[in-house]
């Protein structure tokens, strides 16, 4: 599995966001009211993230991502704060494809969406 460099920053505490993954499956019924069931019992999170970059940071984390994460497709180790009481060790993936707002000359905002289990 990989895990984030230590060469890149943690994510911003500006703009984080920490949203459970709803388990619950509801049913609309003809007549009554919906029939609900858990679907799983595992707790996945959507975590929004960004991070202040510069640009040879962007050029690790770009070339990281597309090598060690597949693109975004696998799992890597890092440390988030979760709600959970402070910033603890997670597994997690990017969700969507990154955005790169420029900032200044040599600074970059990258926000993307991790999937957090």
């Amino acid at each position: 599995m990989a895990v984030w460099p230590s060469t890149l920053p943690l994510p911003r505490a500006s703009g984080y966001k920490v949203k459970p993954v709803d388990p619950i499956v509801r049913t609309e019924m003809e007549a009554g009211a919906p029939r609900a069931r858990r679907r799983t019992t595992a707790r996945n999170d959507r975590v929004s993230v960004s991070w202040i970059m510069q640009d040879a940071q962007v050029a690790i984390f770009r070339a990281w991502l597309d090598t060690d994460c597949a693109g975004g497709a696998a799992w890597f180790s890092t440390n988030l704060a979760l709600a959970t009481g402070g910033i603890v060790p997670v597994q997690a993936r990017v969700s969507n494809e990154p955005v790169y707002e420029h900032q200044t000359a040599l600074r970059w905002l990258v926000a993307a969406e991790l999937e957090v289990r």
